[in-house]
């Protein structure tokens, strides 16, 4: 049925196919990755709980005038701009750089925007960010001395800038996220300063003269 319905990247933007098992007065159903479910208990409906796997990769359960129908979940195949292809089809599900298939992988891949990608790739783009990076600083004649008093965390070897969301106290042996350098972080802070009035004086209206 797979290659029926999606073979020779066959697109299934058009696929509508009754589910007979589930009557159209349920309108109770959840997805656990591509497993289909009816009924889950955390609704608590009195109806029984039925899980159904889609016919092919890509598909989904959808309610449509009063009966439920497998039709496409796969983002590419419905040609719409969402970053995350959370059902792809068997002919979308492939490495984003090199095409390969989920069968062709022996590592786990990457989630990147717009699917995944294999290990293989994803090293040889970031040994060649590495190496861009680190030209560029050194064509530059980047220094430690360029990462004092910053703003930004700043790699001292390929001067690339790091993220600082999570990092309020100074750290040791921390990695670059570009070329792997290993630095250690100060954090410095800057002193702030509020008054008030002496509680001794709060509920005059000025100074005492």
């Amino acid at each position: 049925m797979t290659n029926a319905l999606n073979g020779a990247g066959a697109s299934l933007r058009d696929t509508k196919i009754l589910i007979p098992e589930i009557p159209g007065e349920w309108t109770q159903r959840t997805r656990s990755g591509s497993t289909q479910v009816w009924n889950d208990p955390w609704h608590k409906t009195g109806l029984p709980e039925v899980r159904m796997e889609p016919p092919t990769k890509g598909l989904f359960a959808d309610r449509i005038d009063g009966a439920w129908y497998w039709v496409c979940a796969c983002e590419k195949c419905l040609g719409t701009d969402k970053s995350y292809n959370y059902s792809p089809c068997e002919a979308h599900d492939r490495c984003v750089t090199c095409n390969c298939t989920r069968a062709d992988l022996t590592e786990a891949p990457w989630g990147v925007q717009g699917g995944w990608r294999c290990k293989p790739c994803q090293d040889r783009l970031d040994a060649a960010r590495k190496a861009e990076a680190l030209a560029a600083a050194e064509a530059k004649g980047h220094s430690e001395d360029d990462c004092v008093y910053t703003s930004d965390i700043i790699c001292p070897y390929c001067a690339t800038k790091q993220n600082s969301d999570d990092r309020h106290e100074s750290a040791h042996g921390l990695e670059c996220d570009t070329c792997g350098g290993k630095f250690d972080l100060e954090v410095e802070w800057s002193p702030s300063y509020t008054t008030t009035k002496a509680r001794a004086q709060a509920q005059q209206k000025g100074p005492a003269s």
